[in-house]
C-alpha cells in the first residue's frame, strides 16, 4: 500500500508513469503504443519483441508495443534519425522497474540499440535469433522432405499426393 503523506501531489507511484513520455514520431512511424502484431505467439518471427520498450538516450521511455525488427527496421532507423539513438528493452527489463533508470542502464540492457541510423542487436539476442532461424530451416527441410517423400510413394503406388 501506498501512503498517501509520501507521494507528491497529483504524482504517480508506478515508475512507468515518471519515465513515460510517449513519442509523437514513434507513434507516427510505429503505430499506437501497446500495438499487437501477431494474434498467436506462435507466428512470430526470431527478430519478434513482445511488449517491447523503446527508451530514448535521455531513459525516457517513448513508445511500448510488440515489434518485428526486420519488418519494422526502416521505422526504427527514422525514429532513429529524427530523436537521436534509441534503445529497446524486453517486457521485463523495461516494463517492470523498480527505480527509475539512468541512460547508462539503458543502453546497457538494451536487446536492440538504434544509433546514427544503425540497428544493432546485443549479443543474446542475436544469438536468440540465429538460433531460431536454425530451428525454422531445419523445421522447413524436414517438412520439404516429408512432403517430397509422401510425393515418391505415391506415385510409386499410383496413388495422389
Amino acid at each position: 500500500m501506498i501512503k498517501k503523506e509520501t507521494m507528491k501531489k497529483n504524482e504517480s507511484p508506478w515508475i512507468d508513469g515518471k519515465i513515460t513520455n510517449i513519442s509523437l514520431a514513434a507513434v507516427t512511424l510505429l503505430g499506437l503504443h501497446g500495438r499487437m502484431i501477431y494474434r498467436s505467439k506462435s507466428m512470430a518471427k526470431p527478430t519478434t519483441i513482445f511488449n517491447a520498450n523503446i527508451f530514448d538516450a535521455k531513459a525516457k521511455k517513448i513508445w511500448f508495443g510488440d515489434l518485428e525488427i526486420e519488418r519494422d527496421r526502416e521505422a526504427l532507423t527514422s525514429l532513429c534519425n529524427q530523436i537521436g539513438s534509441i534503445y529497446i528493452l524486453s517486457e521485463m527489463d523495461g516494463r517492470f522497474l523498480k527505480k527509475v533508470p539512468t541512460p547508462r542502464t539503458v543502453k546497457n540492457t538494451a536487446i536492440v540499440s538504434v544509433e546514427d541510423g544503425n540497428i544493432a542487436y546485443s549479443e543474446s539476442f542475436a544469438t536468440m535469433v540465429t538460433l531460431l532461424n536454425e530451428r525454422m530451416e531445419k523445421a522447413a527441410a524436414e517438412a520439404k522432405a516429408s512432403k517430397t517423400g509422401r510425393s515418391r510413394k505415391a506415385a510409386a503406388t499410383g496413388k495422389g499426393a
